[in-house]
């Protein structure tokens, strides 16, 4: 029996439809395939976090739209006439949508263009198969390492430049709620199919356990915590931070 972590259900739309600002049809067959009983009352969420509520409508011919709600969120992200959205269910009611444009990129939401979220607001999901308290996380000790902050696996030090067990990011807006770890260095420090994660920042030495939340076969994003642990050590955006693997389960990420 393989081991390979299942992606979470999804489903593509194309916005040609003329009237796809006021509401908008999923795919019959989605339900179906994966034998959904979906809820009427739906969460659409996006990269930085921002969840509008959205009434799932199903119509005598067992077709299901989104309707009540959704002519504000077409609003708010400025949906345009031939992009095309990904919708990925997570648990039972949250979709988190992903926009992509006409070049066929993903689109990101210019600030201006975003109902403002306060720092301080609490993270929007929880999953309640993972027993998991990410706020009280904070200041825990973490797993023991060499005295340069990497651990070591046969003598080879990790979390080098040039090793796949260290990557870059520059934080922007989007990452508030959550970040993507890149696919070689999720691979590489056997995070695939893990349920969580411990992060410590190294200026601070504060430790934080966060989830992570397998979106598909090629992402895996720290969801639960992050946003706790980017507000407790005082993240910048528009900062560059590198990310190293260093022990079992265990990211340290310094500026």
């Amino acid at each position: 029996m393989s081991n390979t972590p299942q992606p979470n259900p999804s489903f593509v739309k194309v916005l040609v439809a003329h009237d796809f600002t006021q509401r908008l049809r999923i795919p019959p067959y989605f339900p179906r395939k994966h034998r959904l009983n979906l809820p009427e009352n739906i969460t659409l969420r996006i990269s930085s976090g921002k969840t509008w509520n959205v009434k799932l409508e199903k119509m005598q011919n067992n077709d299901h739209w989104f309707t009540n709600g959704w002519s504000k969120f077409a609003e708010d992200v400025k949906l345009g006439h031939g992009e095309f959205m990904v919708f990925y269910l997570i648990g039972q009611s949250i979709f988190d949508v992903t926009i992509y444009g006409q070049t066929c990129c993903t689109r990101e939401i210019p600030d201006d263009r975003l109902i403002k979220v306060e720092d301080d607001d609490a993270d929007h999901v929880r999953l309640s198969q993972i027993n998991l308290n990410a706020n009280d996380a904070i200041d825990k000790e973490p797993p023991k390492t060499s005295n340069d902050g990497a651990s070591t696996s046969g003598g080879r030090a990790l979390g080098t430049q040039n090793s796949p067990l260290y990557f870059e990011i520059v934080l922007k807006p989007h990452h508030k709620a959550r970040v993507s770890l890149r696919k070689e260095f999720a691979v590489a420090a056997g995070l695939t199919g893990q349920e969580s994660a411990g992060l410590e920042y190294l200026p601070t030495k504060r430790y934080q356990s966060v989830v992570l939340d397998q979106r598909s076969a090629y992402r895996l994003d720290m969801s639960i915590g992050w946003n706790n642990f980017r507000k407790t050590n005082g993240m910048v955006y528009g900062r560059r931070y590198s990310l190293v693997q260093s022990g079992k389960n265990v990211i340290k990420s310094r500026r």
